[in-house]
């Protein structure tokens, strides 16, 4: 059985913004996904410029105040955040 599925950044943002609203563990997941399929590196300077991308062309208030949260803490993470 095959679904329609979104094939482009776009189409996958739109998909979204249709669907239940994310956690930002989730946003970060779809963000983190657009980054690898791209073909780049997934660092956190590529997420905060995909997050940076998303803020300029986006135009639906709710996904705007997701992405600038992420974005919020993504920025203040640090790499000693991750170390147990």
């Amino acid at each position: 059985m095959h679904t329609d599925s979104p094939q482009t950044d776009k189409d996958t943002s739109d998909y979204y913004k249709t669907a239940v609203p994310m956690s930002k563990m989730e946003l970060l997941g779809n963000i983190v996904d657009e980054i690898i399929h791209s073909g780049h590196a997934v660092t956190n300077k590529s997420i905060i410029s995909k997050l940076v991308s998303k803020i300029e062309n986006e135009t639906n208030i709710d996904a705007l105040d997701s992405y600038r949260a992420l974005l919020e803490r993504v920025v203040h993470k640090t790499q000693d955040d991750f170390l147990v």
